[in-house]
């Protein structure tokens, strides 16, 4: 992958985690619904942010055309 694409792609990342944590987004998940006796709210914020960690992981560590020439 070349660096401009990988740029690009946590570009899009960050815009989407910083529409992902932002108040009025939150706001659908404050419910005084439970999951797994966790409040709704904390568990999607963790959720989210996990997802977001992973998907960042991915885009960083992903194989390039250009890695595969270096030994």
């Amino acid at each position: 992958m070349s660096d401009t694409l990988r740029n690009q792609r946590l570009l899009a990342l960050f815009a989407a985690a910083w529409l992902l944590l932002n108040f009025p987004l939150l706001t659908l998940w404050d419910r005084g619904a439970t999951v797994a006796g966790i409040p709704l709210l904390p568990a999607a914020i963790f959720v989210g942010w996990a997802v977001l960690i992973g998907v960042a992981a991915w885009i960083v560590e992903a194989p390039g055309a250009d890695d595969s020439s270096q030994s």
